[in-house]
């Protein structure tokens, strides 16, 4: 607490490696998992006593969230690239498949339509694309450093780990949480689910005015949080100095 109370610092941010690695190891429904939710609760409980103790309710607000969900990873009729017939690694120029339910691959210079038409169609709970193709919710694709090919997997099939995330955000196992507390939220409300992305938005509200890089429609979707009202800036990338731990 002395960072608010001494360092007068205005933002700091916690990061939490569990329950992610847990899950991963054991998966989201283990009882390691489990216990280890528990610890954090237990942390998250201390910190809020601290904050009580030290006199900082009335002018320090708490924001909990995380940065994705967890999925069970299915063991049964898992993808195994390397097995599909008349697919072979030696048409690939660079490849990285080996984590996670996403995947990018650069064919070598005239096997793009072969090494597309060989995976397309060779597991059913695999979709690869062409680039071009890959679906624009994701925000993903339209990038100069993204593959030609890009492959993606349905919920819960990878080849490691018993837990795992990274599927399509519109999955339920895929959704986060966000609890907030404190003088600048208001009291007992129920908030409709709402992206990740405008946390950044709420965020730089809150620390008075604070503007990187934001739109006002980013905050629409996070102001009927606040006690207090949207403010507009006057000018464009109005903002204020700030300390940040």
């Amino acid at each position: 607490m002395e960072w608010f109370t001494v360092n007068n610092l205005d933002f700091i941010a916690l990061y939490f490696g569990e329950p992610d690695s847990a899950g991963h190891k054991y998966g989201p429904e283990s009882t390691q998992r489990k216990n280890m939710i528990k610890q954090v609760d237990r942390t998250i409980g201390y910190l809020r006593q601290r904050i009580r103790e030290s006199g900082l309710e009335s002018n320090l607000s708490l924001i909990i969230t995380s940065d994705h969900g967890m999925e069970t990873v299915i063991k049964t009729n898992e993808i195994h690239i390397q097995t599909v017939a008349n697919f072979t690694f030696k048409d690939i120029q660079f490849e990285l498949l080996d984590y996670g339910p996403n995947g990018l691959l650069v064919p070598k210079e005239g096997k793009l339509e072969h090494v597309y038409s060989v995976l397309k169609n060779a597991h059913p709970n695999l979709h690869v694309y062409k680039k071009a193709d890959f679906p624009r919710r994701f925000r993903y694709a339209n990038h100069s450093r993204i593959t030609p090919l890009l492959l993606y997997s349905d919920p819960g099939y990878v080849q490691f780990n018993k837990g795992e995330h990274g599927f399509d955000n519109e999955a339920m196992a895929m959704k986060t949480i966000f609890r907030a507390v404190g003088p600048a939220f208001r009291r007992g409300l129920l908030v409709e689910p709402f992206d990740s992305v405008h946390v950044y938005a709420l965020l730089c509200e809150l620390l008075e005015r604070l503007r990187l890089g934001l739109d006002q429609g980013q905050l629409i979707h996070v102001e009927h949080l606040k006690q207090l009202k949207v403010f507009v800036p006057s000018a464009p990338g109005a903002s204020c100095k700030r300390r940040w731990a």
